[in-house]
């Protein structure tokens, strides 16, 4: 399973991320106000201290894209097989409405993890 973390060069076009053309930048803008006040609400504090404080943290914040990951991987893949195995009980509507639903809530938080831990071993590379 960790060579399914590490960046393919399937993943970059032009020096950017593909995930910037599948629109997380729009997603991430309606997420991170979310984010902030969970974080407030965790306690969350400012980084402090020096340069290997900084990578220490980075390298925290690269596992925890890992683990979101999984967790939505999981998520939708028990959500679809949930579906396909409802699926005669399910009207067309109802299918795609799940679906995009669930599309929505499990693929596009994968791709936005993804496209972070690429900016943080970015930053860890230097």
């Amino acid at each position: 399973m960790p060579k399914y973390f590490e960046p393919s060069k399937y993943e970059q076009w032009r020096g950017r991320s593909i995930y910037e053309f599948l629109g997380v930048k729009f997603f991430k803008s309606y997420l991170l106000p979310t984010e902030l006040l969970l974080s407030r609400w965790r306690g969350g504090k400012a980084i402090q201290g020096g340069r290997g404080t900084l990578k220490t943290e980075l390298k925290r914040l690269e596992w925890e894209t890992r683990r979101n990951e999984v967790i939505h991987l999981l998520a939708m893949l028990l959500i679809g097989s949930l579906l396909i195995s409802r699926f005669t009980q399910l009207s067309a509507a109802q299918f795609f409405g799940i679906f995009a639903i669930n599309m929505y809530l499990n693929a596009y938080p994968i791709f936005l993890q993804r496209y972070n831990r690429f900016r943080i071993r970015r930053l860890l590379s230097r």
